[in-house]
């Protein structure tokens, strides 16, 4: 049911640049080129002054292009009503554990309304917080800087004023991404300038130059058109690992049809330690991604869970469009940005649920709440996991309500296992589900923990922002509140925006502790709008550090001695076994056995020669629990 990762590649040398494109078995083809960058401009937010967060809301403008889409949207939505589908959830999903014990619930701690509705729509949310506790927090045009130690609002900004020393970039400005590096301590902010009503766009990358995000940015401007074909970028999604940034963005064309609308996605492969000294930033472009000769369309990166995973990088990608569907693409991209020549690879899954694109949610007042499509919003990868989630349909007996999907990929480079739930919280069996994320929440290396925050709504709730908790497999906490609304919401139009997005983040050096933003109705003058809310949240369970079994194992000599490093340990019976090492970062540096070890006393040596100097962990494992871990210094 799963395929392999396969691949056949050749050199191109176009237009000054190194383009290579691959063809995958016949089935995926590609195109990757090197790209250089010089530093747009540099300054200090703490310097914007007389900001008047001036916003123009065209109401005939609709995203992904063209009013085309949005008919088109539409007229999928009218189908979702009409179509015989072929599952139930409820009773596909009959394994969930679903609790009303309020303790298996995600716990919450500090919390803050966000940034101010300022007349633009959606409330499209993201946030990043420091290890020190600064949060940076946006929606479509402005952004907040605020700490949480002294419950203060540092500062809050427009993107516009945020660059306006950029030099030819439109000044309609939207969609920003936030993210933390934890191993830098400083800020990446992603948003896009310009659209097709600009004959152009642009990505604008800004880089903190240190941990004070008041202090200041250095600034790029990567071409929305991207492979001069006169498209606009769109929809920006975003991961870090230790040497880059990570970005996905659309192409699409202003005027035709949906499907001419949208050309391809791309992904970006941006250095980022140029960006935060302000060097020239060097990049690599994915292009040109084709399956079966088709686009793959609205492409996610998977982030870190607990920490960076690399040099390679996975990607997702579904059938968002789709009525009902049991097919991702799982991509992963081999090496870094300033190799050679990493290689893009792409995996067709098929999930054992299915899921479909949702209807639009109900809120009160008969109203509707837009729910757009059932593509990837958020996805990590820890302990040989991929977690992600995305809006789904959630069909209840003959009901048919907005909800999202969780899936897990066990493995992910042969994807033995893959399994996906559309979330069912039989507490509230009314609710709909928008725009949901994920954070992971364990912390051991047995964990699958994590965090889903969304938005909600029913036909007798006003729209609100909460929050679920992930075990294992299919258990699943029943979902808790973190605001409600306290109106429905109504702007400008009779469908009304509910996002695109909601940002969330584990707090680096705090296991089990997530950060969260998303959306509730709020009063606003005289309209029914959007609020931001921003939580703190812990797991709610015991996850214990790994502990090894207690048996007698020592190294010797430490620090090895002539690059040799001896394991002494003693079995109570015979059993396979593994000896990995691993960094300071927690990464596997290499299994150097896996094999059977007899009972009684073992000797292993192995050579150092291969290891940096610096500090590293020996550890043993039956392939199911820890048996030992033992640091040792290399110095060579």
């Amino acid at each position: 049911m799963f395929g392999k990762f396969t691949h056949l590649s050749f050199l191109l040398f176009i237009s000054g640049f190194f383009v290579h494109s691959f063809n995958l078995t016949a089935q995926t083809t590609y195109k990757s080129e090197v790209r250089s960058f010089p530093l747009d401009h540099s300054h200090s937010i703490s310097s914007v002054r007389n900001d008047f967060f001036v916003n123009i809301q065209n109401i005939d403008t609709i995203r992904q292009g063209n009013l085309k889409y949005s008919d088109f949207v539409q007229q999928k939505k009218k189908e979702i009503a009409k179509y015989d589908y072929s599952f139930v959830h409820n009773s596909a999903n009959k394994n969930s554990r679903l609790t009303t014990d309020t303790t298996y619930k995600p716990k919450t701690g500090k919390s803050f309304e966000g940034n101010p509705y300022n007349g633009s729509v959606p409330n499209d949310n993201t946030m990043a917080i420091s290890k020190d506790g600064i949060v940076v927090a946006a929606i479509n045009t402005n952004i907040i800087f605020y700490d949480i130690n002294n419950d203060s609002l540092l500062k809050i900004v427009s993107l516009s004023k945020f660059s306006d020393t950029l030099t030819a970039v439109s000044k309609h400005q939207y969609d920003p991404k936030a993210i933390y590096d934890y191993k830098e301590d400083k800020f990446i902010l992603v948003y896009l300038a310009g659209a097709s009503s600009d004959n152009t766009s642009d990505i604008i990358v800004a880089f903190s130059e240190t941990n004070d995000p008041l202090g200041n940015w250095n600034f790029y401007t990567l071409p929305g058109d991207a492979v001069n074909d006169t498209s606009w970028s769109d929809y920006p999604a975003i991961a870090l690992n230790d040497k880059e940034l990570i970005v996905t963005i659309n192409l699409l064309k202003y005027g035709g049809s949906w499907q001419t609308a949208f050309r391809q996605s791309v992904v970006w492969q941006v250095g980022k330690s140029e960006g935060y000294k302000g060097d020239s930033i060097h990049t690599r472009l994915f292009h040109d991604i084709k399956y079966n000769g088709i686009n793959i369309r609205n492409i996610h990166p998977v982030r870190g869970g607990s920490q960076y995973y690399g040099p390679e990088v996975y990607l997702l990608s579904n059938q968002n469009f789709a009525l009902e569907s049991d097919t991702f693409f799982l991509m992963k991209i081999t090496d870094s940005y300033n190799q050679p020549s990493p290689k893009l690879e792409v995996n067709l899954l098929l999930s054992d649920a299915k899921y479909g694109m949702p209807p639009n949610a109900r809120q009160i007042g008969s109203k509707r709440l837009a729910t757009n499509d059932a593509r990837v919003l958020g996805a990590f990868f820890e302990n040989g996991e991929i977690q992600f989630v995305g809006n789904s349909i959630h069909i209840s007996g003959t009901d048919k309500y907005a909800g999202f999907y969780h899936g897990l990929i066990k493995g992910p480079d042969n994807a033995t296992d893959f399994h996906l739930t559309i979330y069912n919280d039989k507490q509230h069996p009314n609710f709909e589900y928008g725009y949901p994320n994920i954070s992971y929440c364990g912390t051991n290396s047995k964990s699958q923990h994590s965090i889903i925050t969304v938005n909600y709504s029913a036909a007798d709730t006003f729209p609100g922002f909460g929050a679920i908790f992930f075990e294992r497999d299919s258990a699943f906490s029943t979902m808790r509140n973190l605001h409600s609304g306290n109106t429905y919401i109504r702007v400008l139009w009779s469908l009304q925006r509910w996002g695109d997005y909601s940002g969330t983040q584990p707090m680096y050096g705090q296991p089990g502790k997530v950060w969260a933003s998303g959306t509730f109705g709020k009063v606003v003058g005289n309209k029914r709008a959007y609020g931001t809310w921003v939580a703190e949240l812990y797991s709610p369970v015991d996850d214990p550090q790994e502990e090894p079994v207690d048996f007698s194992a020592k190294a010797f000599p430490n620090p090895p001695l002539d690059y040799r490093v001896s394991i002494e340990f003693n079995l109570p019976e015979q059993q396979e076994v593994q000896i990995e090492i691993i960094d300071m970062n927690g990464r596997i540096v290499a299994t150097i056995f896996d094999g059977p070890a007899l009972a009684g006393k073992n000797v292993l040596s192995f050579s150092t020669v291969n290891l940096e100097n610096g500090f590293y962990v020996v550890r043993i494992r039956d392939g199911k629990e820890l048996l030992y871990s033992q640091k040792i210094m290399v110095v060579q």
